[in-house]
C-alpha cells in the first residue's frame, strides 16, 4: 500500500436491524474504483459485540462464577465458559476475563496450547484481557506454562507463600482508596511488579509485596493481572467492593454500560479534563468538542453504573472549550459519600468517560 485516504467529514455509516443477533459477524466486500484501477477488500465487524467473556478453567469454579455474576449485575452483557472459544470467536468480546485458580486447584495454560495462542492473538488485535492466578506469573513459566508477563507489563519476582491479604489499592490509579480482606484460596501467591508500560494497582498490606498490575500497552490493548482471586475478596464500605473494582477495571478497558458502540464515527477530537481529582468540595469538568454539537449530555454515575446526577453543560461550538462544576451532590442536592464516581460526556457521535474520586 503506497497511499491512504481518509473521509472524516462525510463518513460512511453502517447500521443493522435491531433484530440482528448479538455477536453476529457481518462480512463485507468493498470494491474500490479509480479510473482504470479496481481492487477489492474483505472486512468484517461484530454487530452488538458482548462486553465480556469469563473463561473459567479453574477446578474451583466459585471465584470465576462470582466475576460473571457481578459483571452481569452491573449491567454488562457477556458469556461464561469453561472452554475457551477459538480465536475467531473471541473478537465478539470486548474483554476476556481468565481465572486459572490457586495451587493446588489451578489450571496451567501451557506454552503450546491453543488457549495461549488465542489469548495472544486477541491481545495483539487490540483486545482487553484480565488474568488472575497464584502460579500463572512466576511458577508456571518455569515449567511448561506460557509466560504472559511480557504481554501484561509484569515482572514476576517470587513464588510467594500462603500469606495473601489484605490487598491495598494504589494512589493515582483506579484502585485508589480500595482495601480488601481476603477469603479466597491462599497458597503460593506470586509476587508481581510492573515493568515497561505496566503500573502497580495492588500490594499486600502486611507483607508489602506487589500482587496486582495493570497495563496500558503501546500496542493498543489493555490488561490487568492479579496473583489472587478477585472473587475471594471481602467487600467493605465503598469503594472497597468487588462491584466497584470490577466496574473500575471495565472503565479502564474503555467499556461502560449504556453507551452506543458506534460513538466514534466522527473522528474529530473530543477531550475532557477533571480537576482537582481527588476532590472534596468542588470539581471542574472541562471539555472541548471538535465539531458543533446539537446535543450534549454530562452525567455522573456511581461505581455500580447507577445514574447519580445530570449536569447542564453550556452548548459547545466547534473547538470551543466549556466547563461545568460539580459539588459532590446527587440530583436532590444530598451530599454523596466518599468513593469512586464517573463523569460521562455524550454528543450525537462521541462519548468520553473519566473516573473521579470524592473524598471527605
Amino acid at each position: 500500500m503506497d497511499s491512504t485516504k481518509e473521509n472524516t467529514t462525510d463518513p460512511y455509516t453502517l447500521s443493522a436491524s435491531a433484530s440482528t443477533p448479538q455477536g453476529h459477524v457481518a462480512e463485507f466486500l468493498l470494491i474500490a474504483n479509480d479510473g482504470a484501477f479496481v481492487d477489492t477488500f474483505d472486512f468484517s465487524f461484530v454487530i452488538g459485540s458482548y462486553h465480556f467473556m469469563v473463561w473459567n478453567p479453574d477446578p474451583t469454579a466459585g471465584p470465576g462464577m462470582a466475576l460473571d455474576s457481578i459483571l452481569s449485575d452491573l449491567g454488562y452483557t457477556g458469556n461464561y465458559a469453561t472452554l475457551l472459544p477459538a480465536s475467531a470467536d473471541l473478537e465478539m468480546y470486548r474483554a476476556i476475563f481468565v481465572c486459572v485458580g490457586i495451587y493446588p486447584s489451578n489450571y496451567v495454560i501451557t506454552n503450546t496450547s491453543p488457549e495461549a495462542a488465542a489469548i495472544e492473538d486477541y491481545l495483539t488485535a487490540g483486545g482487553n484481557v484480565y488474568l488472575e492466578g497464584g502460579d500463572v506469573w512466576y511458577y508456571d513459566p518455569l515449567g511448561s506454562g506460557y509466560n504472559f508477563c511480557p504481554l501484561f507489563g509484569i515482572s514476576a519476582t517470587d513464588d510467594g507463600t500462603s500469606d495473601g491479604g489484605p490487598f491495598v489499592g494504589q494512589n493515582t490509579t483506579f484502585t485508589e482508596e480500595m482495601n480488601f480482606n481476603y477469603a479466597g484460596e491462599n497458597s503460593f501467591i506470586d509476587h508481581i511488579s510492573p515493568t515497561g508500560t505496566g503500573f502497580l494497582i495492588f500490594r499486600d498490606g502486611d507483607q508489602m509485596y506487589d500482587c496486582g498490575v495493570a497495563n496500558d500497552a503501546n500496542a493498543g490493548y489493555k490488561t490487568v493481572g492479579l496473583s489472587f482471586e478477585l472473587g475471594g475478596l471481602i467487600d467493605a464500605s465503598g469503594p472497597s467492593t468487588r462491584e466497584a473494582l470490577l466496574d473500575s477495571i471495565m472503565h479502564f478497558f474503555g467499556i461502560t454500560t449504556g453507551i452506543d458502540e458506534l460513538t466514534k464515527l466522527d473522528a474529530r477530537a473530543l477531550t475532557m479534563q477533571v480537576a482537582p481529582n481527588p476532590f472534596s468540595n468542588l470539581i471542574k469538568i472541562s471539555f472541548s468538542i471538535g465539531h458543533s454539537a446539537e446535543s450534549i449530555e454530562l452525567k455522573i454515575y456511581d461505581a455500580t453504573g447507577r445514574l447519580i446526577k445530570s449536569l447542564d453543560p453550556v452548548p459547545s461550538t466547534e473547538n470551543h472549550a466549556s466547563s461545568v462544576f460539580w459539588n459532590g451532590t446527587d440530583g436532590r442536592g444530598r451530599r454523596l459519600p466518599a468513593g469512586v464516581y464517573f463523569v460521562t460526556l455524550n454528543t450525537e457521535t462521541q462519548s468520553e468517560t473519566q473516573k473521579i474520586i470524592l473524598v471527605e
